[in-house]
Formats: structure tokens, C-alpha cells, sequence
């Protein structure tokens, strides 16, 4: 994969997503570039969906550009509109879109949130909330469209969960966390070697797809979002099999009421070997580790469950039997009661 993301030989690449204004990103996969606002919107829609697409000021130049390489779900785009445009697509519906300014600024409102976007902030569209984006004259961006289905599946595969509801990221991205950072790197290196055409190569499906899903995961990640519960766990290096397999087994079964001995039977261990393995690892027992994982998909649920949903409800789905325990422990984590959680509103 690694291969894929440099210059053989030649070091790394230029970075695509600081190219002199006449050489955008993906200049090789240009799409089209057009003065007409019409024709900008009925091209920009094939690859999107449908938008209003109005201009702001008649004394910009309009100059409308896209890029765009990709496939299996998952395309790199550079766009630009040249002049001061509002756009609305109103919910997006089919896909998610990150939105990375390499020059100029744009305003996104993604459900109840407003994001101010430049050089220290970009964005990301959830699409099952209505978004309307002025992107001011001069704007251009580079952009990942992932499709909704593949990123819930590599979500589902890193928290080994089945999600109650789609994934919904905090649209604001700031570009000095240390976590966004690293993956806007990788960003940078996958646009370089599509750039170049290594990345879509055909021989190296196999590599392709890898550095798209790292691109997803990495992402899921480093962006706060509705699952971040479920991506919260202790271990911080590489698991041996045997925590490796009883930490599967524990997250596929949190709502049974497990012992130590069917963890390890699961994991193809003794008790004695497993509580070695967790202690040596992780710090923590196996059942102490169980007890996280509950709490987190608690925590996940409380905030993505319908409001009829009762709290002994999720309590019971999360493996807990005793009400009161629960709270305790919960409070103790979290610093906040189960209640507490529940009256707070993500703000997407």
C-alpha cells in the first residue's frame, strides 16, 4: 500500500492539493469547464445529485471546473466555481462528502450545524441532513465522496457493531487535530498517486482497495461522530489472538450474560492464560474489559435510540440486568448520569 502512496524512485510526490492555480488536482481525469451555470449544474448533478445552484454577485467570473477519479464508492474530485455561488442539494441522500479548501473559503450549513470553512477548517456533508453552502469567489476544494454503504460497513467492521442508524460525523473538521492531521496526510498521498496513476492502476485492485478503506477507517477515526463510543477502546497496539478473539466474542455478545470460562472457551484459551494475556495487554481483566465495551455501546445507544426507547431498555441490550448498577457505572465513566445523556442533543 505504502508503494502506491509515493513516487517510485523519486521520492514523494508533488502535493496534487497545493498545485500552481493552472494545474488543479486531477487535472488527467477533467470532467469538464464550463461559463455556462446551467451546464455547471446538470454536469456537477450527474456525479452528485440533483442542486439549486444560484450565483451571488454578476461581477465574478464564473468559471466552473471538475475533476473526478474514482470508483467501487469511493471518488476524488477538485472542484470550482470560480464566482461567489450558493448551492443547496438539500439532503445528499446516497453519500457522504468531505470537502477540503485549498484555496478561497466556503460557508456549509449541514443540519443545525454552520461550518466557516478555509485554510484551518474543512467539512463534511452527512447525507441525511439538508445542506446549503455558499462557497465564496475564488473557492476551490478537493473532495472524497464515499458511498453511504461502504462507509457503514467498514463502521460496522471497526466497531463490530450492527449500527441502530447511520453514521453522522460533526461537520466541522479542524485541520490541527493531531488525528486529522495524519489522515489529511493520507488524503494528500491518495490523491497524489491517483494523480499519477498508480492508484488505478487494475493490477492493483487488491492495494486499491485497501488504501480506500484505511482512507474510510482513518476517517471514522479522526472525525468526532455518532460512533465514537464504539471506537473508544483501551487497547492501543496489536492484541494477541487469543484477547484478539475473546474481544470479538465479547462485542458480538454483550447483551448475554457471559463468565469468564465462555470467553475463553470462545477464545481457545484457559482463564488463567486469558486474564494473563488481558493483564499483560490491556491492564484490565477480561471481565473488566467486557464492562467498557457495554458502557460504550450504552452510551451509543442512549444517544441514537428514539426517545421511546426506555433507559432499562438499553440497559438490558448492553448486557446490564440491574438497573441501578448500570447508572452507577455509567455516571463513573462518563462523568454523567444515563438521563443526562439522553436529554443532550447531537448537534448534526
Amino acid at each position: 500500500m505504502q508503494e502506491l502512496l509515493c513516487d517510485r524512485g523519486k521520492g514523494r510526490h508533488a502535493d496534487p492539493m497545493q498545485n500552481k492555480p493552472d494545474t488543479p488536482p486531477l487535472s488527467r481525469f477533467h470532467q469538464f469547464r464550463t461559463a455556462d451555470l446551467d451546464e455547471a449544474r446538470a454536469l456537477v448533478a450527474r456525479n452528485f445529485c440533483g442542486h439549486r445552484l444560484e450565483r451571488q454577485a454578476r461581477e465574478d467570473a464564473f468559471d466552473a471546473c471538475q475533476n473526478r477519479a474514482g470508483g467501487n464508492g469511493l471518488f476524488y474530485n477538485y472542484i470550482r466555481y470560480g464566482a461567489d455561488v450558493e448551492i443547496e442539494p438539500g439532503e445528499l441522500g446516497s453519500f457522504y462528502l468531505i470537502q477540503v479548501p485549498i484555496r478561497g473559503q466556503a460557508l456549509i450549513r449541514n443540519g443545525r450545524t454552520e461550518v466557516e470553512t478555509g485554510s484551518a477548517i474543512a467539512s463534511v456533508l452527512n447525507p441525511d441532513r439538508h445542506t446549503r453552502m455558499r462557497w465564496l469567489a475564488g473557492c476551490e476544494q478537493v473532495l472524497l465522496q464515499i458511498d453511504r454503504n461502504r462507509l457503514t460497513a467498514v463502521a460496522e467492521t471497526l466497531t463490530g457493531t450492527a449500527l441502530q442508524s447511520p453514521v453522522r460525523f460533526d461537520p466541522q473538521i479542524d485541520r490541527a487535530r493531531p488525528e486529522m492531521q495524519r489522515w489529511l496526510a493520507l488524503f494528500r498521498r491518495a490523491v497524489s498517486a491517483v494523480d499519477h496513476g498508480a492508484l488505478l492502476d487494475p493490477d492493483q485492485a487488491l492495494s486499491r482497495a485497501l488504501v480506500e478503506d484505511e482512507l474510510i477507517a482513518g476517517f471514522l477515526r479522526a472525525q468526532p461522530s455518532s460512533i465514537a463510543p464504539l471506537l473508544e477502546r483501551p487497547e492501543t497496539g496489536p492484541l494477541s489472538p487469543h484477547v484478539r478473539r475473546a474481544r470479538d466474542f465479547m462485542q458480538a455478545h454483550l447483551a448475554d450474560p457471559l463468565t469468564l470460562s465462555q470467553i475463553a472457551a470462545a477464545a481457545g484459551t484457559s482463564p488463567r492464560n486469558l486474564q494473563l494475556g488481558f493483564s499483560q495487554l490491556l491492564e484490565m481483566t477480561p471481565l473488566a474489559y467486557l464492562r467498557v465495551l457495554r458502557l460504550n455501546y450504552a452510551r451509543y445507544l442512549l444517544r441514537e435510540s428514539p426517545p421511546q426507547v426506555t433507559i432499562a431498555s438499553i440497559a438490558g441490550a448492553a448486557g446490564f440486568s440491574h438497573l441501578g448498577r448500570f447508572s452507577a457505572q455509567y455516571a463513573a465513566r462518563f462523568g454523567e448520569g444515563p438521563s443526562q445523556t439522553r436529554k443532550q442533543h447531537y448537534l448534526i
